[in-house]
């Protein structure tokens, strides 16, 4: 069976998708889904460390744990899975793996701010190129780290945001960087994450192709796909064309339960 492994519902901050809708509308696509609610602790001088729900950037971009999971136990099932997408920073990392420790099937460890530079509200236009090599060399440091995790989201997040970083974020341009994250990936054993997020732009897909091959070629066997939808619109959507990268890759598509692969 696959999986849309990469989904937030109304527990997240930025989504107010009902779960249950969630489920029936990817059971209808003969998809499973993974829930994968948001923890990002964010560093900023003077923040309050107690808010957690504020949508700004400069304060923690969490999920609501007065109901998640708890609420959404009794949708469990082999078709529906809960996990966690964590925002990975040094600062936060014993405070990371202590919450991926609850009872979660999977935990998807993602890049959203690189050295204290939250992409999406920080990305700095005027220095795209830097700030994808330092985006790549973060990534590979926090994956090197995070000893919590079962895959690495969204490897292309940078690249959402600005004309300017898709047209640059290529294997080619970035060859070194790439191939030292790829290679740190492969040798902890993780799964690599086909995000479909940007398969609407132009070619996105096929660009990014040569990464995944580039995965396999250093070691890399395993991948998820997701959508990394939000709302019922963008749920599953080109799921399709991720598992066509996958196999053109030659990576297995797996996803987790109870925090083991299912191949």
């Amino acid at each position: 069976m696959l999986f849309d492994a990469h989904v937030h519902s109304l527990a997240s901050p930025d989504s107010e998708m009902d779960p249950r809708e969630a489920i029936f509308a990817l059971k209808q696509k003969g998809l499973g889904v993974v829930f994968t609610e948001h923890v990002d602790y964010v560093i900023s001088e003077g923040r309050d460390p107690g808010t957690t729900d504020a949508y700004n950037g400069q304060r923690d971009f969490v999920c609501d744990f007065n109901i998640y999971p708890s609420q959404y136990k009794s949708l469990r099932s082999s078709s529906t899975l809960l996990g966690l997408e964590v925002g990975l920073t040094a600062a936060y990392f014993s405070k990371n793996k202590a919450t991926a420790a609850g009872d979660y099937d999977f935990i998807l460890g993602s890049i959203h701010s690189v050295y204290g530079r939250d992409v999406y509200f920080n990305f700095p236009e005027d220095d795209t190129a830097n700030f994808i090599a330092d985006y790549l060399k973060c990534a590979r440091e926090m994956i090197a780290a995070a000893d919590f995790i079962d895959a690495f989201g969204h490897i292309d997040y940078v690249a959402r945001y600005t004309q300017a970083a898709q047209q640059l974020f290529l294997y080619e341009n970035y060859p070194q960087e790439f191939d030292s994250l790829l290679k740190t990936i492969a040798q902890r054993g993780l799964a690599i994450e086909i995000n479909s997020a940007r398969f609407n732009q132009d070619a996105a897909a096929q660009k990014l192709l040569p990464i995944y091959h580039r995965f396999k070629q250093l070691g890399g066997k395993y991948c998820t796909l997701g959508s990394d939808a939000h709302d019922m619109q963008r749920l599953g959507r080109d799921i399709d064309k991720a598992h066509d990268i996958a196999q053109a890759a030659g990576l297995q598509p797996v996803y987790f339960k109870e925090r083991k692969m299912i191949l």
